[in-house]
């Protein structure tokens, strides 16, 4: 892709959030997603909050019903897990062992799905069911952040 075509994309997009939100919540959304603003007081309140929305959506996007939350063996669990861990570790500042703690699982565990789910996304026409899972609870992780700000 051309890189003003992707300029132009992104402007487009920026333009969208400006339109939505407003200049001043556009900016906050930026900012918090960019990772140049650190989250303060409300810090550990909005974690949380971003970390039990992405289990509860990650479980819905990938199809993992109550009987298969029993299975952590499944494919849909894996993946739904594997998702969670990589999202949480993108979009918030929680450690390995702190993630980890939503599945059971300790740092190495949530090491290995980060570093697995990042190979899944560099190769997307052969992962391209969990990718499009992907983008989709991604999404809705981003608007929801957006909300909560």
């Amino acid at each position: 892709m051309e890189r003003g075509k992707e300029y132009s994309e992104l402007q487009q997009g920026v333009d969208k959030l400006i339109g939505k939100f407003g200049m001043a919540k556009a900016l906050q959304i930026i900012d918090q997603l960019s990772g140049t603003s650190k989250m303060r007081t409300r810090q550990k309140e909005q974690t949380r909050l971003i970390t039990t929305f992405v289990v509860s959506q990650s479980f819905k996007v990938f199809n993992v019903t109550e009987a298969l939350k029993k299975k952590v063996r499944s494919l849909e669990y894996r993946e739904a897990r594997m998702a969670s861990y990589h999202l949480l570790n993108k979009y918030t500042e929680l450690s390995y062992k702190e993630i980890g703690k939503q599945f059971n699982q300790g740092r190495f565990g949530v090491y290995y799905h980060v570093k697995n789910c990042t190979e899944f996304l560099s190769i997307p026409k052969f992962n391209k069911t969990f990718v499009n899972r992907y983008e989709v609870l991604e999404e809705n992780l981003i608007q929801f952040i957006a909300k909560i700000n």
